[in-house]
């Protein structure tokens, strides 16, 4: 077809200039046979103007302008008297692109391929479109370590002069890597610069992993990291060539070869600051590692322009520039280091928008955000503010950008974008149990109110031995200062009936009312008040089931051995100190969470006790990405009475197991067991911790959804004193995942030293919190 076309442009150039053979004077110029092309298109390429005087020269110079346009397959010239006519055949327009056989690349990334070549639906179909489609769609394949793809174009013809085009694709197969070769190298074995790389040689597995695969884009990064590498321990004239890759005959295997000139190893000479300075930096700059006479490390470099660069946005400088100007001492083989600052204007926030919230009110974002609107920016409150809407725990993804005000060096606005997620869970349940019977419960339990930022917590439970309700309600910003005030109803009856030969009932009925004060950046102090009331009837106390520690108890508070129904009426206080700093509020992979709480029923109350309780737990990213994180978690718990009461109230116990403690054992199933009845009592101290590793669940895109960890646990509940040798563990596999009815959390653990009193249980589930 383009042998044709080339034959036709030569016939009519042979006939134009065969009529053009007397020169004339083209008093207008006409063009005939236009659809889509426009007029002034085609001006705009011939050199002729109206009132030229036409030659065959000038004839056969236009025909040839108008058909490397590409637009056309004919163009005749002709005269009309006094007019030269230009009559063309415009070439068909791509109407259609289909792409077939693709797997490995992704149809929308071949199409942004041929977008950047220049080629779209709806161009002219060029004599040279066929070509550029299978060599732009051959080098992303051949990019991908596919040098045995094939690629075929075929032209479907269509009405209205279209045309469509089909792109067969043959992928073919990876090529694998069968040697890495480093030379050059002398300071630093092939090791540890093939340890940079994350291309690896073929192995026994690479089958499974992949990881012998080659990949042109990989290559490239792996020679940046291992001049990176030479960069960050002294070797300033470091050169990595353009590593070799050397293909087999049959296109399944490459050879890589990476040639290094390493130089000599340098040391830091001096390290000043130029250009111009609005603020004192001297405090900064005696803190930096970036000190005279150490080993030159390009990474202390970067991490000096950061740390001024960061310093001047905390002054409002948000544009300021800083560059290292570095000059090499070969007589003392060092570099000195300059840090040129150019500070820009100060600026000022014009305005702080935000994005994404279609639920959540933007005042409930606005009050997280310590930067104010008209008033000079500061990097460090721009980037709290990203982190304290990721701890809010209301939004799955939280991106911050600044944009300059057109025609305003001195002004920016702020753009915070979020993406919603679940802030809380809906539940219902419909069971049955031998011991309890039918189970029916409800409950609705969110963080964010009505996007309102306020939590809101309602349960309702009944069984044939349990009947219970809870509300809760807590607005975390009561004041304009961020102070918090929640409010708290419960009620609960459970008969024991069920469980127990001896039995018992309680019923406990209680309003509660809490604040919160902020005193730091992630530090608040809270104070708790609350009003309850406890009924405990009983019958059987004569039976030899009847558990020793609730007799105990009752011949504490009543001087009647025979009584059956005792009414508790409670005053408690509590206090305390919490610390958060994790960087988001589901799911965080740094930061560090502690709260210290201490809480007494008041002297004058029926029952007198006091419990201590200190939470801690620790995320440590382990990479740059922060997908990867260790996680450790500590819970210890105290109480005791003081007054009439010689030990805490049994009603008041810890207990210990179950997915949120010691997975691996039953729910409350650890500590004392009651010499009477065989149950397990709970006791006055707990003392439990955790330590994971923590990692996105394969074939999830979104990491910021479901994790899952490797754990072990350890923990168990005494009376009065820690025995370590009582102490359980157990280990397993986790998985939380958020979806719209809240977050799920699985858990398959195996209890390592469960002994024959102990209820183990390996597969644990819940809705509606972490573990």
């Amino acid at each position: 077809m383009r042998c044709s076309l080339l034959l036709s442009a030569l016939a009519f150039a042979t006939a134009v200039s065969a009529q053009a053979a007397t020169p004339f004077k083209a008093a207008d110029i006409r063009i005939d046979g236009l659809k889509r092309v426009s007029p002034a298109s085609v001006f705009d390429v011939l050199s002729l103007k109206a009132g030229d005087r036409v030659t065959d020269v000038d004839i056969s110079m236009a025909t040839k302008q108008l058909f490397d346009t590409g637009f056309f397959d004919q163009v005749e010239v002709r005269s009309e008297g006094e007019v030269l006519v230009i009559e063309v055949s415009e070439r068909p327009a791509v109407s259609r692109i289909e792409i077939d056989g693709n797997h490995v690349i992704e149809s929308e990334d071949i199409f942004d391929s041929l977008r950047r070549a220049g080629i779209t639906e709806g161009n002219v179909l060029k004599p040279a479109m066929l070509d550029k489609i299978e060599q732009a769609i051959q080098r992303q394949y051949t990019q991908a370590g596919r040098y045995d793809a094939t690629v075929e174009s075929q032209i479907l013809a269509q009405d209205r002069n279209r045309v469509g085009l089909k792109i067969s694709i043959f992928e073919g197969s990876v090529a694998t890597i069968q040697q890495i070769s480093i030379i050059g190298n002398e300071a630093f074995d092939d090791d540890a610069l093939l340890g940079e790389m994350s291309l690896k040689e073929r192995g026994l597995f690479s089958w499974l992993s992949r990881s012998g695969d080659y990949d042109a884009g990989a290559l490239r990064a792996d020679a940046e990291a291992i001049r990176s590498y030479y960069l960050d321990r002294g070797y300033f004239n470091v050169e990595i060539a353009e590593p070799v890759v050397e293909l087999s005959e049959n296109f399944e295997s490459v050879y890589l070869t990476i040639a290094v000139i390493e130089g000599p190893q340098l040391r830091i000479g001096s390290v000043n600051v130029g250009g111009d300075q609005p603020i004192d930096l001297s405090d900064l700059v005696n803190k930096m590692r970036l000190q005279s006479g150490n080993i030159f490390n390009r990474r202390l470099v970067n991490e000096a322009i950061n740390s001024i660069s960061n310093r001047l946005g905390d002054f409002g400088y948000a544009r300021a520039q800083v560059r290292a100007a570095t000059e090499i001492n070969n007589a003392a083989n060092s570099v000195d280091v300059t840090l040129v600052i150019t500070p820009g204007p100060l600026t000022y926030v014009r305005r702080i928008e935000f994005r994404g919230n279609t639920t959540t009110s933007d005042v409930v974002l606005r009050r997280e955000i310590p930067q104010f609107e008209a008033s000079t920016s500061s990097s460090t409150d721009i980037e709290l503010g990203k982190i304290n809407l990721q701890r809010l725990g209301f939004f799955s993804q939280v991106g911050v950008t600044t944009r300059p005000v057109p025609g305003q060096d001195d002004q920016m606005d702020i753009i915070y974008e979020v993406r919603e997620q679940s802030s809380g869970s809906l539940s219902a349940s419909l069971g049955f149990s031998q011991g309890q019977g039918v189970l029916l419960g409800a409950g609705i339990s969110q963080k964010n109110f009505l996007g309102s930022g306020n939590a809101l917590a309602l349960s309702l439970q009944k069984s044939s031995s349990t009947r219970e309700a809870r509300f809760s309600f807590t607005d975390p910003y009561y004041t304009v200062d961020g102070v918090s005030r929640g409010i708290d109803l419960f009620f609960t009856e459970t008969d024991f009936d069920e469980d127990l030969d001896a039995a018992y009932i309680t019923t406990k009925k209680g309003l509660g009312l809490s604040f919160g004060y902020p005193v730091g950046e992630f530090e608040r102090i809270s104070s708790r008040f609350t009003l309850q009331t406890l009924d405990l009837k009983t019958d059987q106390r004569d039976s030899a089931n009847f558990p020793s520690n609730v007799e105990a108890f009752l011949g504490q508070v009543s001087t009647d051995s025979s009584g059956t129904d005792f009414d508790f009426l409670e005053f408690k206080m509590g206090v305390s100190y919490s610390s958060n700093s994790l960087n988001k509020g589901f799911l965080p992979t740094g930061g560090t969470r502690q709260q210290v709480s201490f809480d007494i029923s008041i002297p004058g109350s029926d029952l007198e006790y006091y419990t201590a309780s200190y939470l801690g737990e620790t995320y440590i990213p382990v990479n740059k990405a922060d997908e990867l994180s260790v996680h450790f978690k500590t819970f210890l718990g105290y109480g005791e009475g003081y007054g009439d009461l010689s030990g805490l109230p049994f009603l008041k116990n810890f207990f210990a197991g179950g997915i949120r403690s010691v997975r691996g054992f039953k729910y409350g199933s650890l500590g004392p067991i009651d010499s009477s009845s065989g149950e397990q009592t709970g006791g006055n101290l707990l003392v439990t911790g955790s330590a994971s590793f923590q990692f996105p669940m394969p074939g999830v895109e979104e990491v910021e959804q479901a994790r899952l960890a490797l754990f072990t646990d350890v923990g168990q509940v005494y009376d009065d004193s820690f025995e370590m040798e009582e102490l359980r563990y157990s280990t397993g596999l986790g998985l939380i995942w958020m979806t719209p009815i809240g977050p799920l959390s699985f858990v398959y653990s195996a209890a390592l030293n469960a002994k024959s009193e102990d209820e183990t249980e390996s597969f644990q589930f819940s809705i509606g919190s972490s573990f």
